[in-house]
């Protein structure tokens, strides 16, 4: 299994790259990002939590992706 510094990286990347997101649609609908970036980075973090622990679990059972298998099987 990989070291918990992959996951963290995993984590930060998957938070990191949500928040930009999210921040770019409140930031189209016309929300100023001072108002909006608290709830933006509590949803990005716990989408990135979610993301990631489930990555972890199925590295943990050594479940392969259904794109690993499809590639396997041919």
């Amino acid at each position: 299994m990989r070291p918990a510094t992959y996951w963290i990286g995993q984590y930060l990347l998957a938070a990191g790259t949500m928040f930009l997101l999210l921040a770019a649609v409140d930031l189209m609908r016309g929300d100023s990002l001072a108002a909006t970036w608290p709830d933006t980075l509590a949803w990005s973090g716990a989408a990135a939590a979610i993301f990631v622990a489930s990555r972890w679990r199925q590295a943990s059972k050594g479940i392969d992706c259904a794109a690993c298998k499809d590639e396997q099987v041919r």
